[in-house]
C-alpha cells in the first residue's frame, strides 16, 4: 500500500509541472523565401517569435507563411525594421539581416 502511495504522489507531482510549462512553441505553417548571395534560401515552419539571423539578404521575399514576418537592418533582430512583410505576401528589392514571425 504504501509503494502505492508513493507512485500515486509522484504521478501527481509530474502532472503539477506539465500542467504549468507549455509542451511545445507556436510554428507558423508553411515557409519564408529570401535570397543571399545569389542563393535561394528558405526557411520551413519558422517558430513563432523566434529571431532567425539570416546573413546579408537581398532581393525578393515571399512569406508564404500564416504569420506576418518583421524583416531587420541588423543581425539578432536588431537595427531598424527594413520591412514587414504580411502573411502570404511577397515584397521586391529588400535587404536585411534577421527576420522574426509573429508574436
Amino acid at each position: 500500500m504504501r509503494a502505492f502511495g508513493m507512485a500515486l504522489a509522484a504521478a501527481g507531482v509530474a502532472a503539477t509541472l506539465c500542467a504549468g510549462f507549455p509542451l511545445s512553441a507556436q510554428a507558423a505553417t508553411g515557409s519564408f523565401t529570401y535570397t543571399v548571395y545569389g542563393h535561394q534560401r528558405i526557411i520551413n515552419g519558422p517558430a513563432d517569435g523566434r529571431c532567425y539571423t539570416v546573413g546579408n539578404a537581398s532581393g525578393d521575399v515571399s512569406n508564404n507563411t500564416d504569420q506576418d514576418a518583421l524583416l531587420y537592418t541588423g543581425r539578432n533582430c536588431t537595427g531598424d525594421i527594413a520591412r514587414s512583410v504580411s502573411a502570404g505576401d511577397t515584397d521586391e528589392d529588400v535587404a536585411f539581416e534577421s527576420v522574426v514571425f509573429g508574436s
